[in-house]
């Protein structure tokens, strides 16, 4: 850090009340658990997904994937922004498929018509005050579920 008052300064989290932003009639879901199991069974009972730094957290990115699919209704929004850096790429004994963009962009298309995409630089966990920063290289889509069912299976990894 800079300064020693930079390691004590006020931050504020989050930067908007949601309670404040969403109407009564809004449904907002954060869960803890597998993403997956926590979701299997919430077949078409989503209108929009939102994933922030998530996709690359999957073992096997088709779950993810088809995950997303299932639980969004036709007409459905989903928006990514992250890397693909797949956090279980470097752990011993764990199944990992590690996938780039250009492999995993197609897998998408067959549930979503991608309507906006771009790279962009983003910051983690990042002080503004301080002498270093991580920048990630991400990319950010948004998509719109078409009406193709969600087919194929694969062998849970978690």
């Amino acid at each position: 850090r800079r300064k020693s008052f930079d390691n004590l300064r006020c931050v504020r989290i989050p930067d908007m009340c949601p309670c404040l932003t969403l109407t009564p009639e809004s449904d907002v879901s954060m869960a803890a658990g597998e993403f997956v199991a926590v979701y299997e069974d919430q077949v078409k009972a989503w209108d929009a997904v939102v994933t922030a730094f998530f996709l690359d957290t999957a073992k096997n990115i088709f779950l993810y994937i088809r995950t997303i699919a299932s639980i969004l209704r036709p007409g459905g929004i989903w928006a990514n922004l992250g890397p693909l850096l797949y956090h279980f790429a470097d752990v011993e004994n764990e199944i990992s498929i590690e996938l780039s963009w250009e492999e995993v962009r197609p897998v998408i298309c067959k549930y979503f018509d991608i309507v906006e995409e771009e790279r962009r630089s983003a910051p983690y966990t990042m002080n503004q005050c301080g002498l270093m920063k991580t920048i990630f290289n991400c990319v950010f889509f948004t998509a719109i579920r078409n009406a193709e069912p969600v087919c194929g299976k694969s062998n849970p990894v978690y």
